[in-house]
């Protein structure tokens, strides 16, 4: 049965890296029918879905690989940002928190910012019209989070003075753009 789920799980794998993320769900499906605990696939299900745009099912895949393997950073930070997907940043920071705990490496909590930041971007220009006082308060959030995570971080900086500045908050978009003015290194 091993050799079945090995090869059911593998052709998931390269459904979703060719984009055909509905076909690999199926294969992913099939693994978790006959093994409900199997972290790759519940990881790649997820991975799938929140490509899909899912963002809720994406986090109950990933809140299962939790559960399954509780000290593996990946499906924390994967749940953070589909937390932020979903408009949730206090549970966002609580997820990517432990993620950063459980991976201490500098590259992990970088590379995690990056995602964080990506997330802010997409709500800013994502959609058939301009952001409203709500998707710019959730973007606000977002790139709170990524300069958390990433204090020396310019362009969540500047992302976070454009921000204020859409929300009518003068003093919160001077401290950003002297703070992004602060980190950006000499002679740039």
């Amino acid at each position: 049965m091993s050799k079945l789920l090995f090869a059911a799980f593998n052709e998931g794998a390269k459904l979703s890296m060719t984009g055909d993320h509905e076909a690999a769900i199926s294969f992913f499906d099939k693994v978790l029918a006959v093994d409900a605990k199997h972290f790759p696939a519940l990881i790649a299900k997820g991975s799938s879905l929140a490509q899909l745009g899912r963002a809720q099912d994406a986090l109950r895949c990933f809140e299962r690989a939790i559960e399954v393997d509780p000290s593996a950073a990946d499906p924390h930070r994967d749940a953070a940002l589909c937390q932020l997907e979903l408009g949730e940043p206090e549970a966002a920071a609580e997820l990517m928190e432990r993620a950063i705990q459980l991976n201490g490496d500098p590259g992990y909590r970088e590379a995690s910012a990056i995602e964080v930041y990506e997330r802010g971007n997409a709500l800013l220009t994502r959609g058939p019209r301009r952001p409203d006082k709500a998707r710019y308060r959730q973007a606000r959030h977002t790139f709170e989070l990524a300069l958390e995570l990433a204090p020396a971080y310019v362009e969540a900086a500047k992302a976070l003075a454009d921000v204020w500045e859409h929300l009518g908050d003068t003093a919160q978009r001077d401290q950003y753009t002297k703070l992004a003015s602060r980190l950006r290194p000499k002679g740039v």
